[in-house]
């Protein structure tokens, strides 16, 4: 019956028509089977295996960052908590300015290498270029930690300036991420990932039995056990340091002619990471620093899986034409059913987790939620511009995102406290994924474009 519809109705003279609301469920049932068949195919895949293992890895990691958020709740006041918070912010706030295109630029030259000798010569020079940039951060930290307390007044300069020798672990963890992403090691970044929360918890929970634990050493801690995690993953990669004037120059021309665009772009985004918060100790105190965290951690696992699928991919996206629709079609179904499942969840776990005194976060929760299912939506695209060399497309989109998220934050943060904040938070990313969408497919209408030029020419 369904046939006679399908094909010219002078073969089946005898058979009547089929009836519309039969083949709109026929349509249905078949596209609802291909789209299985499309996630069932891309989960069996070796990215589909990779991406797996690393949202596990990105899953243990949010479930362990909850466990210490747990035991530094309930070993802080709320007060404490909040400058924990604080502090950590301007550490991430301010990492974001020392990295000089280096990260970005290494995690493609590594997708693009073939000779393991190579490699391990590469990942040497990588390594000590990030140290270098490293030290600088550290001393810059230091420097900065007497400022902080004649900005805010928060008296957190002091922990700042005893923190300041560790900053170095931030371009260093950056570098060892791109490395592995680059290289396709998905397995190994995943064990870096989880390393440094097994740590902490472990030096956390002995000064919480000495009684030793206060924001000061709470901070350390987070830092020292992220140093020892990087020093394991540098033995593990076996860095080679030959030949080390040659790979600096090439790693430099890199920098120049990719990795400065992509950092001019962070820079920008530097400016928002942590920005929604400082702002918050600035107008309102701590104690909504702490709330405001309590709801970002637990609103992260809805943009991990993207991020674990999109990483996976991203040494084939060096070659591929585009994102394959399966892909995009698993991110949004995460995106969507996973945000509104989790959102019910946690109006339980939150008090269960955190106590009574933490409830106050469930009321940006819905609004975070929503702006990490649409930075979930970005990773594909973001991923996939960057492995094929958009600097320029990208340093736009972060310029814009970032404009509105500054704007937003100065202006809403003041009035609306957290609330200010999380609009702010949802409004860039949703002009982000509106400018991912447009310069994806701007590169692959002018990539098809040439391919027909060329096509033409060499016909």
């Amino acid at each position: 019956m369904y046939l006679s519809h399908a094909l010219p109705r002078k073969y089946f003279p005898g058979i009547p028509p089929a009836h519309p609301r039969a083949v709109f469920m026929l349509r249905v049932k078949t596209s609802g089977m291909n789209r299985w068949n499309e996630i069932r195919g891309m989960m069996q895949s070796d990215l589909g295996r990779k991406s797996t293992v690393y949202f596990s890895a990105l899953l243990l990691n949010a479930v362990l960052g909850i466990v210490v958020y747990i035991m530094l709740v309930r070993s802080m006041d709320t007060v404490s908590f909040g400058t924990y918070s604080f502090v950590i912010a301007v550490f991430l706030f301010t990492g974001m300015f020392f990295d000089f295109g280096l990260a970005p630029a290494g995690m493609r030259l590594m997708a693009l290498q073939q000779s393991d000798r190579d490699a391990s010569r590469r990942i040497g020079a990588l390594l000590l270029l990030s140290a270098g940039i490293g030290v600088v951060f550290a001393v810059v930290m230091a420097g900065a930690s007497f400022a902080v307390d004649a900005i805010w007044q928060k008296n957190v300069g002091g922990i700042l300036l005893a923190a300041s020798p560790f900053a170095l672990v931030y371009p260093l963890q950056e570098m060892v991420l791109s490395i592995s992403q680059g290289s396709n090691r998905m397995k190994f970044m995943s064990v870096f990932l989880v390393l440094p929360r097994v740590l902490l918890i472990a030096i956390l929970a002995a000064m919480i039995l000495s009684g030793g634990l206060d924001a000061r050493m709470a901070v350390i801690a987070t830092l020292a056990t992220l140093g020892v995690a990087i020093g394991i993953a540098a033995g593990y990669l076996r860095p080679v340091f030959s030949d080390l004037g040659e790979e600096f120059r090439f790693i430099v021309r890199e920098v120049k002619e990719f990795g400065a665009q992509v950092y001019l772009g962070r820079v920008v985004d530097g400016m928002t990471t942590g920005l929604d918060k400082i702002l918050l100790a600035k107008f309102h105190g701590m104690a909504p620093v702490g709330f405001y965290s309590i709801a970002m951690t637990m609103s992260t696992p809805i943009s991990m899986f993207s991020k674990a699928v999109s990483q996976s991919a991203y040494k084939r996206f060096v070659s591929d034409e585009g994102i394959a629709r399966r892909l995009l079609l698993i991110n949004l179904t995460w995106c969507t059913m996973g945000a509104a499942l989790l959102l019910a969840a946690c109006q339980l776990l939150i008090p269960l987790f955190f106590g009574a005194r933490y409830a106050e976060s469930l009321t940006v929760l819905p609004w975070l939620m929503a702006g990490f299912a649409l930075a979930g939506l970005n990773h594909p695209y973001h991923a996939f511009l960057a492995a094929r060399r958009q600097g320029r497309s990208i340093r736009i989109m972060s310029i814009a995102s970032s404009a509105v998220n500054i704007v937003l934050n100065l202006t809403l943060i003041p009035l609306l406290a957290m609330t200010g904040a999380a609009i702010a938070f949802i409004a860039t990313y949703a002009v982000n994924i509106l400018m991912n969408l447009h310069f994806y497919r701007t590169f692959r209408r002018e990539a098809a474009a040439a391919e027909q030029a060329d096509g033409s020419v060499h016909g």
